[in-house]
C-alpha cells in the first residue's frame, strides 16, 4: 500500500470508531487538511473508496457536529475528479442538501427549509436603518438587523414610531438568517 492509501485506511478506521470517540472534530479537521494538501495527487480506486466511505460515516453520524459535517462535505466537493468521481460528488451533494434541510427533531430532513414565524419589533434605529426583533414563541432576540428596503421598511418604521402597541412582523428564520416578509396584523 502507498502512503496515501495508508492514510485513507487510518481515516476510515478512525471514522468507524466515531461513536466512541470525542475527538471526531479533530479527526475531521485532520481529514480536511489531508484532502486539501493532497488534492493534486492521483488516488487509487481503493483509497478513493475508503475516503468516500469515511466521509459517509461522518456525515451520517448525528454525534458529529453539523458544522463539521457540512465543512467536510464542502471540502470534499471542491476536490478535483482525480479524487472523487462524478457519481460520488452527486451523492455528497445529496448529503449536504439533507444536512442543510435538517430539523432539530431526530435529524430527519424537513420538507420545508423555513416557515413563517411571528416576531415583535423591540427596537428601531431609523438613522442607521437597523432594528431588533424578538421571536414570540422562544423569546430569542436578534439585534442590529438591517431594516428591509423600500415600502416594507417604511411600513415597519411608521408603525413602530406611531403606535404604542407591539409591532409584529412575519419572517422566516433559515440557518440563522432572518428575512422579513410582511408587517403582522
Amino acid at each position: 500500500m502507498s502512503g496515501l492509501e495508508d492514510r485513507c485506511v487510518m481515516f476510515h478506521d478512525a471514522a468507524m470508531g466515531t461513536g466512541k470517540s470525542k475527538g471526531s472534530a479533530k479527526e475531521i479537521a485532520a481529514l480536511r487538511k489531508f484532502l486539501h494538501k493532497n488534492q493534486t495527487q492521483r488516488f487509487t480506486d481503493k483509497a478513493t473508496s475508503r475516503l468516500f466511505d469515511t466521509i459517509q460515516l461522518y456525515c451520517k453520524n448525528d454525534v458529529v457536529a453539523l458544522e463539521d459535517r457540512e465543512g467536510l462535505l464542502e471540502d470534499a466537493l471542491k476536490m478535483p475528479f482525480t479524487v472523487f468521481t462524478t457519481k460520488q460528488k452527486k451523492t455528497m451533494l445529496k448529503w449536504i442538501e439533507e444536512l442543510r434541510g435538517t430539523t432539530g427533531s431526530g435529524g430527519k430532513p424537513s420538507k420545508k427549509h423555513s416557515k413563517a414565524i411571528k416576531f415583535s419589533v423591540i427596537d428601531l434605529d431609523a438613522d442607521n436603518k437597523k432594528f431588533s426583533l424578538m421571536q414570540e414563541e422562544s423569546g430569542d432576540t436578534f439585534e442590529d438587523l438591517p431594516l428591509p428596503e423600500g415600502a416594507l421598511g417604511n411600513q415597519i418604521k411608521t408603525a413602530f414610531e406611531t403606535t404604542e402597541d407591539a409591532v409584529d412582523v412575519e419572517a422566516t428564520l433559515d440557518n440563522g438568517k432572518i428575512t422579513v416578509h410582511t408587517l403582522g396584523a
